[in-house]
């Protein structure tokens, strides 16, 4: 009895030993895929508004093979200024299974206003290719190809949440409907409204809906489906919310210029409310200046790049090389894309 049981356990064993070993050997072996060839039509471009729809270039590249397996392969083009290693890289373009991208003059010229980059002047890029398998194996990358590129001015894209109000009727189709802008792409939302009114209500929407929208949840949080948020005085206000952390903040606003070229001193500008526009005409000396709110370095915004666009911090102050009378005007209606004007 004990021999024939232990002729059927040893049986077992060797019938799950070969169903092991038939499972073992029908493993696919994931290999990392071949280098895509990358090649452009094009590599030197002066881009103008007047051309925004005609094509500016067409990427191509091999298909990457041999992941060892019937892969589905993503495909991202990546564009950095030269020099930089690719570290941080501008992702301009992703999709399964494609081997070429054109871009129309508007569109790459938006890729390019969107990494920062001043317009009116000449950048040299780099462009590549990266080829990667969602689930398994490595990321391979194309060799990398020249762009050399003046773009134009156009406001940057970013990702925005909506201000629906008793300012504007409560509609997300009034073209008065506030937006903020997440400048980093973190959730973190920052713009500018007027509010002509004492004791304005609003709230934040994620999008022009109703669908996600949050409320004052009491001690500067916000709620999903809270109470309506309150601006108790009338005034220009600049509105942060915060949706990872859920908090928001509100700060009534008057701007003037300040700086060595108005002699230390405060120069307020005066608000049109028709224009949404704050301005100053003033005498300034040879030197420098920026924007800051309620005579205080809390809130500033100066000009990094000397390319009219405003950023936040006191750092890229503005320089007046003749002394005289200038008109400056500042425009913060688009959020996150803040520019001003200068004119003698």
């Amino acid at each position: 009895m004990n021999a024939w049981l232990n002729k059927i356990i040893a049986g077992s064993f060797c019938v799950m030993g070969l169903l092991s070993c038939e499972k073992q050997d029908s493993f696919t072996q994931v290999k990392t895929g071949s280098t895509p060839t990358f090649s452009a039509t094009a590599t030197e471009f002066a881009f103008s508004a007047a051309a925004a729809d005609e094509e500016a270039v067409t990427y191509t590249w091999t298909a990457s093979k041999d992941w060892g397996y019937r892969a589905v392969v993503n495909y991202t083009l990546q564009i950095d200024e030269k020099g930089n290693g690719f570290r941080k890289p501008t992702e301009a373009f992703s999709a399964n299974n494609s081997l070429s991208k054109t871009f129309t003059v508007a569109a790459l010229n938006q890729v390019i206003n969107n990494m920062g980059l001043a317009s009116g002047r000449q950048h040299e890029l780099v462009i590549r290719v990266k080829a990667a398998v969602d689930t398994v194996g490595d990321q391979v990358y194309s060799d990398s190809v020249l762009l050399t590129v003046t773009p134009y001015y156009v406001p940057k894209v970013y990702p925005y949440v909506y201000v629906p109000g008793g300012y504007e009727g409560w509609s997300f189709d009034d073209p008065r409907l506030g937006a903020l802008a997440s400048v980093n792409s973190d959730k973190v939302y920052e713009g500018y409204l007027y509010f002509p009114d004492a004791n304005t209500e609003f709230k934040v929407a994620a999008a022009k809906s109703w669908d996600i929208n949050y409320g004052d949840g009491g001690g500067g949080a916000l709620k999903a489906n809270g109470d309506n948020i309150k601006a108790v005085e009338a005034g220009y206000y600049r509105l942060s919310a915060n949706l990872n952390a859920l908090t928001w903040s509100l700060t009534n606003t008057t701007w003037s210029i300040t700086g060595s070229a108005t002699g230390g001193a405060d120069k307020a500008m005066t608000f049109d409310a028709a224009t949404k526009k704050w301005s100053v005409t003033t005498a300034l000396q040879a030197g420098s200046f920026y924007f800051r709110a309620n005579n205080a370095n809390t809130i500033t915004l100066s000009d990094d790049d000397n390319n009219g666009v405003l950023t936040a911090g006191s750092a890229g102050v503005i320089s007046i090389e003749t002394a005289g009378t200038y008109t400056i005007t500042m425009d913060l209606n688009n959020p996150g894309n803040y520019i001003y004007t200068l004119a003698q």
